[in-house]
């Protein structure tokens, strides 16, 4: 796991090319501490800092064919590296056993379409010093993140937005205002865009040519089949935990480092952390940390689960000026603004487990695929809904919001469950996609004035007329790349830790997108096929556990230290699109306890933050 960059400009000088990737290489050292790699040539230079996961003695980078034609930058890991290997043995002389030359090597010996066979997680930078064109690509889901930006003859990409600023300092970094409109309807820049304008960013499942002549092209590589599977349930949950088991074990044969895993308690992370603990390497060393406030802390599910299966327990609380400090720290991180919250706690679980070693496995991608979250019942709850008389509709709905919204989390409390609820039954919007949006009243409030923003992208495989089905690829396609997997990235890469996601395994992925979503639900509960699939394996509680998530209690902190920071930044007059009156307006509603409006509180938050870093 690393940070890459690359910067091609020609008319720069190579002292200011290399002054460039120094200030870049700063930026992402927390990606890599283990080493640092760079190599300059006539009009360009390629850095890379190392993570050093396989082949510790090896796979050093920028890495170059032996003829010194080609130059290569990855970030990622090559999950079936040794697979792929001996198939390029006879046409390769191998130095070293590093997944990196395996990539190196298929990419020269079979073109671009090497990619497609590639199985794991990456983003890389292929130079051809010959041609100079550049070959970029990313994986199949989004896992390992790359930005770039064109601005005359000069291309820069790199790992993170703060190391592409450092290889175009000449740039002043501005707002994209649909980047930004996107931002505050859906808490994220969608894919391929970013806030920041002139600054994209590498689709997933696509590779990227820049052109010798500065065009450049991007193709979808990955678009897998939906047809029908056509065995029966019990079949296809006997599929299921054979492929999980595999994407697990193949998680953990990959690394030359130990491998712990991130435990909640939940269904999603006791999976996969009960696969490892059986799978013969030893004992699983496993990692939590929890808020103080009751219905945002799960160290105790996480405690009983770590020990029915009998693996290696840490578990910390989260201190609220520690969350305070890294609240404060991460929007200057990422590089722009980003909506999710529970940013906060995954980066001070990161640094927990950090402690004690390189890669953990995660349960990410679990919800998106079988159909996990409550807004997928809620959905199926709404239809059912509507066919009540619309004049009980209306007496349920007075009834509820005449009820203050509580700071709880969901998980814990019906009555916030009513709330979040009544929002979703009055949406006039068909097809609902993403986490629960602002509404329109708020945001008019917040950002008056907010553009348009840029159109929702077509999903790469038939969509399916039902509603439920259309969620769950939308978003495999926008939420879980945007936001999970950015935000676990990010997390984690801050303390040098990498993270791997079984559920995202391509054969279990291409298997699950064919089968019914209709299994997946069963009496408004989801996950119906993999809790059949898991049944047995892991521990009984966790089947009735309702699911929380990783959330940050922000409803409380909008009462103490972040209130008072949202304050003290609508005074600076820096508010950018932000209303500093309607933001006030809602920080007084919801101090008074009248509506919970902690979430676009917090994006508010966040995008003040990065313009006063920016």
């Amino acid at each position: 796991m690393c940070g890459i960059a690359f910067l091609l400009a020609s008319e720069l000088s190579s002292d200011e090319r290399r002054e460039r990737m120094r200030a870049a290489l700063q930026r992402l050292e927390h990606r890599g501490p283990d080493e640092t790699g760079c190599f300059a040539d006539r009009d360009f230079v390629a850095g890379q800092t190392r993570l050093a996961i396989i082949d510790l003695d090896g796979g050093h980078q920028p890495m170059r064919d032996p003829n010194g034609r080609w130059v290569l930058v990855f970030n990622g890991e090559i999950y079936n590296y040794q697979e792929l290997r001996a198939r390029l043995q006879g046409r390769w002389d191998f130095r070293d056993d590093s997944d990196t030359e395996v990539l190196l090597a298929g990419l020269i010996t079979e073109g671009a379409k090497f990619v497609e066979r590639l199985d794991g997680m990456w983003a890389f930078v292929l130079h051809d010093t010959a041609s100079g064109e550049s070959l970029l690509s990313r994986d199949r889901f989004g896992k390992k993140p790359l930005y770039y930006r064109r601005h005359g003859s000069l291309f820069a990409c790199a790992s993170e937005l703060p190391a592409l600023a450092a290889l175009t300092p000449d740039v002043a970094v501005t707002e994209d205002a649909a980047g930004i409109a996107d931002y505050f309807r859906y808490g994220y820049a969608l894919p391929g865009k970013t806030c920041i304008a002139g600054v994209r960013e590498v689709w997933p499942a696509h590779a990227l040519w820049r052109h010798a002549d500065g065009s450049i092209v991007e193709k979808r590589y990955w678009a897998p089949s939906v047809e029908p599977w056509t065995g029966s349930f019990d079949e296809a949950a006997e599929r299921v935990r054979e492929l999980l088991t595999q994407g697990v074990r193949r998680r953990q044969v990959a690394s030359d480092v130990e491998v712990g895993a991130f435990l909640s308690g939940g269904v999603d992370s006791t999976t996969v952390c009960a696969l490892a603990q059986a799978s013969g390497f030893g004992r699983l060393r496993t990692f939590t940390a929890g808020f103080a406030e009751p219905t945002y802390d799960e160290r105790a599910p996480a405690a009983r689960a770590a020990a029915e299966l009998g693996t290696l327990h840490t578990a910390e609380e989260i201190k609220p000026e520690v969350a305070a400090k890294l609240a404060t720290e991460l929007p200057r991180r990422m590089g722009q603004p980003f909506g999710d919250s529970s940013l906060v706690p995954s980066a001070l679980v990161a640094s927990v487990a950090a402690k004690h070693v390189k890669v953990v496995l995660t349960g990410d991608g679990s919800d998106e695929i079988f159909g996990g979250y409550a807004r997928y019942a809620g959905r199926l709850l709404r239809r059912r809904y509507h066919r009540m008389p619309a004049l009980l509709r209306s007496a349920i709905e007075h009834i509820v919001l005449a009820t203050p919204e509580p700071y709880a989390h969901h998980s814990g409390s019906l009555l916030k469950r009513a709330h979040l609820f009544t929002r979703l039954a009055r949406e006039d919007r068909d097809i609902y996609i993403g986490p629960p949006a602002i509404r329109k009243a708020t945001l008019t409030t917040l950002v008056p004035g907010l553009g348009t923003g840029h159109a929702m992208p077509d999903l790469p495989w038939p969509d399916d007329p039902d509603e439920i089905r259309h969620m769950l690829l939308m978003d495999v396609l926008v939420y879980l790349p945007q936001d999970i997997l950015q935000k676990v990235d990010r997390a984690g890469m801050m303390f040098s830790l990498e993270a791997r996601s079984p559920f995202l395994d391509k054969a279990l992925f291409e298997f699950v997108i064919r089968v019914p979503w209709q299994w997946h639900f069963a009496r408004l509960r989801g996950k119906c096929l993999l809790r059949t699939a898991m049944r047995g394996r892991v521990p009984d509680f966790i089947w009735d556990r309702r699911k929380q998530g990783f959330a940050s209690p922000v409803s409380h902190w909008l009462r103490d230290w972040l209130g008072n920071d949202l304050l003290a930044m609508a005074d600076t007059g820096n508010t950018g699109v932000v209303d500093p009156a309607g933001l006030r307006a809602l920080l007084r509603e919801h101090r008074a306890g009248r509506n919970d409006h902690s979430q676009p509180l917090w994006l508010a938050y966040s995008y003040l933050r990065w313009r006063a870093g920016a």
